[in-house]
């Protein structure tokens, strides 16, 4: 098991609010082993001076959408799949390098993009992933322009922002599943209006009481929960 040893460390306790200077931190594998400011012995370990700089833990945000590489969903959506990825890892290493270790992507980011990251061929913070946004038609994920006719237009395969559209209790099961089946980690709902959709009020309401409820009762019955853009 390698063993990597962090000397001259000041260390965050979040539990205390003090920054603790002259700490040491040794990690075994994947696993912080130890934490003194006592001395140890690390000779069979790869040492790092952090000479005073601040250690502290990974950061984690719960609101990211990895794949938005533009604010033009309606143009975002038109984005080959293959482009789409190589914009989204440099996305996922910018959060890593600022200090993010965990991230919920809310919407947009597929099974792919997170089994790239667990498997090392990107490199970003561990990826928990809602899939596709649920939306009703005009809702805040339907990202079709006024005059769009058909029902889908864009060329990715599951990536972007393009919502799965449903309207009325039985096809709001049926996107909730169909996201399950992709390896959804959580369920993400549209459940009002926003500035980055064509169609629809910014003050707007969107899906009935008895299609929202339809959609967190799918969620549970997967053992997820669901998440609203309200």
């Amino acid at each position: 098991m390698s063993r990597l040893a962090l000397t001259q460390a000041t260390l965050f306790d979040s539990a205390a609010g003090l920054l603790r200077p002259g700490t040491t931190l040794v990690i075994e594998g994947a696993r912080i082993a130890h934490v003194t400011q006592e001395p140890i012995a690390v000779d069979d370990a790869q040492t790092i001076d952090c000479a005073g700089r601040v250690v502290l833990p990974g950061l984690i945000d719960a609101h990211v959408h990895v794949t938005a590489a533009s604010h033009d969903l309606a143009g975002l959506a038109l984005h080959p799949a293959s482009l789409l990825s190589a914009e989204s890892a440099q996305i996922m290493r910018g959060m890593l390098h600022r200090g993010f270790t965990s991230v919920r992507d809310a919407a947009g980011a597929d099974f792919g993009l997170q089994e790239a990251q667990a498997r090392g061929l990107y490199e970003g913070p561990r990826l928990a992933i809602a899939g596709r946004p649920i939306s009703q038609t005009g809702g805040h994920a339907d990202v079709r322009p006024k005059g769009v006719q058909v029902s889908m237009f864009c060329s990715c395969a599951g990536l972007g922002l393009m919502g799965a559209i449903a309207d009325g209790v039985g096809e709001v099961r049926r996107a909730v599943r169909e996201q399950v089946r992709n390896g959804a980690n959580h369920i993400k709902i549209m459940a009002g209006g926003g500035i980055s959709s064509p169609t629809d009020p910014i003050d707007g309401t969107q899906f009935s009481m008895d299609e929202l409820r339809a959609a967190v009762e799918e969620a549970e019955a997967a053992n997820l929960y669901a998440l609203a853009h309200a």
